[in-house]
């Protein structure tokens, strides 16, 4: 999720006493005391924009039951005090609690069966969440261990171990998260429909501005028309392929990695498990495809990075025993397809009335609309609140790269029927 430029003051309760409190549970020794002060640090930089506000801090202490003094670095995710659509976003805790879940409990099981058939998912250990008196969830900072945050990938090679990763998800989706998965995120993004009309008004302004966008003008209008019904049947479980438990928010603000000594990534993995749920696996791909990669790598290695996720998935199935039919790679495009319409919003149709082949276009077709730009504006300068609600002015129409890609991936739905004036 999106945040506050200026980072806030880090609440009163968020003290000492607290994180020994913390560490007492986490470790279960009533006996630990701290012997240092806990400094809070910022948990993200200006350029870094989260919903939830972060703080890192190191906590160093001793117990009775060992005679050496031990640390711990931490990085905690709490809700924004301060008013506005953020905490308006998060109020009712809700992406709380699927985040903790997924790290307390969720995850543990995706790690144990994927270990068990010799592979390894990893991601920050889990420390401590709640929701009351205050709801905050603490994980291992990792980021003094070598995992490092990047910018767009631009290899293929880079690109693999993030394909892996959302494959094995995917594939050690236990069926038993099916019923406290089966929610929708519907409402928290209906909450973001500034944005939304902010990213379809800067298209349909290159309509006005340059002849060559001119055709896009009409179907554009026509594709909005049904958006806040399609957000909600989006993220309904799909009956067309098997439904996977879905990251649903994999960007590369989401990934941290392993460099080796020539920058090359030998490791990634994600984070922010706040808008899981059990649907189709074409959400997080189009994540991947759209918001992960520069536009030289899609354009490229589309079809090969999906040809790899199947073969990475169908793998991973086989091997944990998977008793049910394995979507064939065609079965999955078929689904990319379906879902094409989500790039640009998350399009999952249930309304007979619309054509179920072109709903899931939709998802890729809101992904350029609403976060392409974004890629075009100074990250330390951006006031998100604006942002989010459509009132931040954007010159981004005026780049000619914005424009050659958004003119190069409009006339590509248009030649595949995302778009459509009929």
């Amino acid at each position: 999720m999106l945040c506050h430029r200026d980072h806030p003051e880090a609440p009163a309760w968020l003290n000492d006493e607290f994180f020994r409190d913390v560490m007492r549970e986490s470790n279960n020794d009533s006996s630990i005391e701290l012997t240092s002060a806990c400094i809070l640090r910022p948990g993200t930089s200006k350029k870094d924009h989260y919903g939830s506000v972060m703080f890192r801090t190191t906590v160093t202490y001793q117990s009775k039951r060992v005679t050496e003094e031990k640390f711990v670095d931490l990085i905690m995710k709490t809700k924004p005090e301060a008013d506005g659509l953020m905490k308006d976003l998060l109020d009712d805790d809700g992406l709380f609690v699927v985040e903790i879940e997924m790290y307390s409990k969720v995850l543990p099981e995706v790690t144990r069966l994927l270990k068990e058939i010799g592979e390894e998912y990893k991601y920050p250990r889990y420390i401590y969440g709640t929701l009351k008196p205050h709801t905050i969830l603490i994980l291992e900072d990792i980021s003094g261990q070598g995992w490092v945050e990047g910018d767009l990938i631009n290899t293929l090679d880079d690109m693999k171990p993030i394909v892996k990763n959302v494959a094995m998800l995917h594939a050690a989706s236990d069926t038993t998260v099916v019923t406290k998965f089966r929610h929708t995120m519907a409402h928290k993004f209906l909450g973001l429909e500034g944005l939304v009309r902010k990213g379809f008004g800067d298209l349909m302004q290159l309509t006005e501005l340059y002849p060559e966008f001119a055709q896009f003008a009409k179907p554009l209008v026509k594709f909005q028309q049904n958006l806040r019904d399609f957000f909600d049947s989006i993220f309904k479980p799909t009956k067309s392929i098997q439904s996977v438990l879905i990251h649903g928010d994999c960007h590369t603000k989401n990934l941290l990695h392993q460099l080796d000594a020539h920058g090359r990534h030998t490791e990634t993995i994600l984070l922010d498990y706040q808008i899981c749920c059990w649907t189709s696996p074409a959400i997080d791909l189009y994540y991947m495809l759209d918001l992960i990669p520069t536009q030289e790598i899609k354009d490229n290695y589309r079809s090969e990075l999906v040809h790899l996720y199947h073969q990475q998935y169908s793998n991973l199935l086989k091997r944990l025993g998977f008793k049910r039919n394995i979507p064939s790679l065609q079965d999955l495009n078929i689904e990319l397809i379906r879902c094409a319409g989500l790039g640009g919003y998350y399009l999952h149709a249930r309304f007979s009335c619309i054509n179920k082949i072109m709903i899931y276009y939709f998802l890729e077709l809101f992904h350029y609309a609403a976060f392409m730009s974004y890629r075009f504006m100074d990250q330390c300068a951006i006031d998100v609140e604006a942002l989010l609600k459509g009132e931040l002015e954007n010159p981004v129409t005026k780049n000619e790269e914005y424009k050659k890609i958004m003119h190069t991936e409009l006339t590509r739905l248009l030649h595949q029927g995302t778009l459509t004036n009929d």
